[in-house]
């Protein structure tokens, strides 16, 4: 598909990258970016970036780096513990930070992704304990929570143990449907996934991504793939960092995407940790190294459209593009 470094390089950026999941700080564990040293690599690249923090939203950084330093930044919330967990509220104060011009009375008509929770989900909180655990820190200065006699105990529960959704993710799916935001599915398990996607649907919700399926506290099957993305306002976000954080081989990715095809699949780095890539790299690095693994299958217009193509039609941009200031 594509000869060398150079023609890969070209091809993203002829394409547009959109990069539905990328890491910003400051947050409780070190990054590698702020919004302003992320803008001024990812901007002469032309790529959109949607900026994800677990602690805190995202939207104001992302306006501001729309105002002030030319990005194409969107941004979003994670419903964990330090805002409120499930909880409506929580994606009303992210819509009320995504305003370019602080003096306007309205949000702009911009994406903001809201995920369900992530380091607080039941699935996670199972299998890995607290809050930020081990898999969080090994590459990074201590977080300061592990000092925090405040810890979290109990997760944030978004269905029962009979898979009945709770009043307070109702209340939060019925927010993000009104306030037209994009639903990600966070650290949720693929049985909570399954029961959420049509649920949230049936209420309204008009775009969904199916956050990194390969995950291992996530577990989502390629038949449940298939099955979710017959809808077509479901996406399937394939993450780099699942595979070098985690070492899910990317074969699995090439398998999932020739199974479910390329046409609703996003391919997202998840980075901005202190040892991943920088920008653009990362995403160099992982279009080659997966391009070799499906250039027979599909055209290489398809192949790039997974960068950014679909990204643009999951986020809404194809019918509301939002350009620096």
């Amino acid at each position: 598909m594509f000869a060398n470094h150079s023609e890969v390089k070209a091809a993203l950026e002829n394409a547009g990258v959109v990069d539905t999941h990328y890491h910003v700080g400051p947050e409780l564990v070190a990054r590698r970016y702020d919004v302003k040293s992320l803008s001024d690599v990812a901007a002469p690249f032309g790529a959109t970036l949607v900026l994800k923090n677990h602690t805190y939203p995202t939207s104001p950084l992302a306006s501001l780096a729309r105002r002030r330093f030319g990005a194409r930044f969107y941004g979003g919330v994670v419903l964990n513990h330090y805002v409120g967990g499930l909880n409506p509220a929580a994606v009303t104060g992210a819509m009320s930070g995504n305003r370019t011009n602080v003096e306007q009375s309205r949000p702009d008509p911009a994406p903001v992704v809201v995920w369900m929770p992530t380091v607080h989900s039941a699935a996670e909180m199972a299998n890995q304990g607290r809050n930020f655990g081990e898999v969080w820190l090994r590459c990074c200065a201590r977080s300061l929570e592990a000092e925090d006699p405040h810890l979290f105990d109990e997760p944030v529960v978004a269905f029962d143990d009979h898979l009945a959704p709770t009043k307070a993710l109702i209340e939060t799916v019925e927010a993000i449907a009104v306030n037209h935001c994009v639903l990600a599915t966070g650290h949720l398990s693929a049985q909570e996934i399954l029961r959420l996607v049509p649920m949230a649907l049936e209420m309204g919700v008009k775009k969904i991504i199916l956050t990194h399926p390969h995950y291992p506290v996530v577990g989502l099957s390629d038949d449940d793939l298939v099955h979710l993305a017959k809808h077509p306002e479901v996406f399937v976000e394939h993450c780099f960092a699942v595979h070098t954080d985690t070492g899910v081989a990317l074969q699995a990715f090439a398998d999932s995407i020739r199974k479910t095809g390329p046409e609703q699949v996003l391919l997202s780095t998840d980075f901005g940790q202190i040892s991943s890539d920088p920008f653009p790299e990362g995403t160099i690095r992982y279009a080659e190294a997966l391009s070799g693994l499906l250039g027979e299958f599909m055209t290489e217009y398809e192949f790039v459209s997974m960068f950014g193509r679909n990204g643009r039609r999951a986020l809404g941009l194809e019918e509301a593009e939002v350009r620096p200031t």
